[in-house]
């Protein structure tokens, strides 16, 4: 969000942080249906997945609506020294909110990371979290969101 605001964006961003994703979506679900039209009119939507940043059992998981989106994407995370495990193929219904995206048509990035604790009570604190892998995210994400914002 910082990063946005300073780059001072040509095209107005929405952040969206949802609830429901154990329950099939529900949060997105609701926000896209509030406003019928987004998902296809938006530039582009990038989903920040569960796990990326997983202390165990890392794994991150590149999944992208076309070739030059992905290829953004990971440009950014190879200069940012992060991993890219798998790439979903073109086509494939991707996972995560990515999915309702996908369905309605929009362009998107979405990473998703691996981790052996995944909904397990244990899946937390320090020991879950690699705070060095969250902050390369973080300004990973930073940079495409700008680039992304300012064309």
């Amino acid at each position: 969000m910082r990063a946005t605001r300073a780059a001072k964006p040509v095209r107005d961003i929405l952040f969206v942080a949802s609830s429901g994703h154990e329950l099939g979506h529900l949060g997105i679900d609701s926000f896209i249906e509030r406003r019928p039209g987004l998902v296809s009119a938006a530039k582009a939507w990038i989903h920040l997945g569960a796990n990326i940043g997983a202390a165990r059992g890392p794994g991150n998981n590149l999944q992208a609506s076309d070739d030059e989106m992905e290829t953004m994407m990971a440009d950014v995370m190879t200069r940012a020294g992060l991993r890219i495990d798998r790439r979903l193929p073109r086509g494939v219904v991707p996972r995560g909110e990515a999915e309702n995206v996908h369905r309605a048509g929009g362009r998107y990035i979405s990473v998703i990371g691996n981790n052996d604790l995944f909904h397990d009570t244990s899946d937390r604190g320090a020991q879950a979290v690699d705070l060095n892998m969250i902050e390369r995210f973080a300004r990973a994400f930073g940079i495409v969101a700008t680039s992304l914002a300012a064309a």
